[in-house]
């Protein structure tokens, strides 16, 4: 199965959940796959010391706009179970390319991935927060979407056109099967707004809506600056309690 995680607001906790879904998977015992498309590369960086240099023939620009086969530029973890696909920060002129592309160009991604698919149990798919072409390839690529939401003032602001995206991608058949497994409330404390923000998320998209809530965790930011996940750094915090909790979520779902 191939999850992108998506949301076209930054700072939702789009990477925090690719990362820490992809490897509490893992720990399952599946065999996954991260797929970093941001041009940001915050997941690549998680595995990759920034201090070193991705070249570009093995990122995932060669892959989307020089054809280059998928397998070409995965690399493995030091995590049982856990291989990643390296963004590039050329992947932020990639819109710009595809826009004059005369292929169809929403469906590179879907073709690399469908080359390799069958060699692991899930895929996860980082965004870029935007809904330009490189989003659109991860949405024709996918069999389901999870979007996080921000427990702060403004969380609904865009999501209509988040819906309208994701609605054209399956009315104009560029992906009829595509689905939305679930909405996830993210950054959540106990402060009044936060509780409003999730009371109203619930109210929007009622069962949609993971029962699990990601709390505001300094563990959660500790774990990237290590270069790792939560479950290695912090096994007993609350980031790493609740995102056990959505993976027993997205496994039921």
């Amino acid at each position: 199965m191939v999850i992108s995680i998506v949301n076209q607001k930054g700072g939702v906790a789009k990477t925090t959940t690719s990362i820490n879904l992809a490897a509490g998977l893992a720990l399952e015992g599946y065999k996954v796959l991260l797929i970093d498309t941001d041009p940001q590369c915050n997941a690549t960086q998680v595995f990759i010391h920034p201090d070193i240099e991705i070249s570009l023939e093995k990122s995932l620009h060669h892959v989307i706009m020089k054809f280059a086969p998928l397998p070409s530029v995965i690399r493995s973890t030091a995590f049982t179970n856990l291989s990643f696909a390296p963004s590039h920060i050329r992947l932020s002129s990639t819109d710009l390319e595809l826009a004059q592309a005369l292929d169809n160009r929403s469906a590179r991604l879907k073709r690399a991935i469908d080359e390799i698919q069958s060699r692991y149990d899930y895929i996860i798919i980082d965004n870029p927060p935007s809904l330009g072409l490189l989003t659109i390839n991860s949405f024709v690529a996918s069999d389901r979407l999870i979007i996080p939401v921000s427990t702060a003032y403004f969380a609904l602001t865009g999501l209509d056109q988040l819906q309208e995206t994701i609605a054209m991608v399956q009315q104009t058949r560029l992906n009829p099967d595509l689905k939305l497994l679930g909405v996830l409330c993210t950054f959540a404390d106990h402060t009044i707004v936060s509780r409003d923000v999730e009371k109203q998320v619930r109210t929007f998209f009622g069962d949609l809506v993971f029962k699990t809530t990601i709390p505001k965790n300094v563990a959660l930011e500790e774990a990237h600056s290590r270069h790792t996940h939560i479950f290695a750094h912090s096994a007993r915090s609350g980031g790493a309690v609740a995102y056990r909790a959505l993976i027993k979520e997205v496994l039921a779902r």
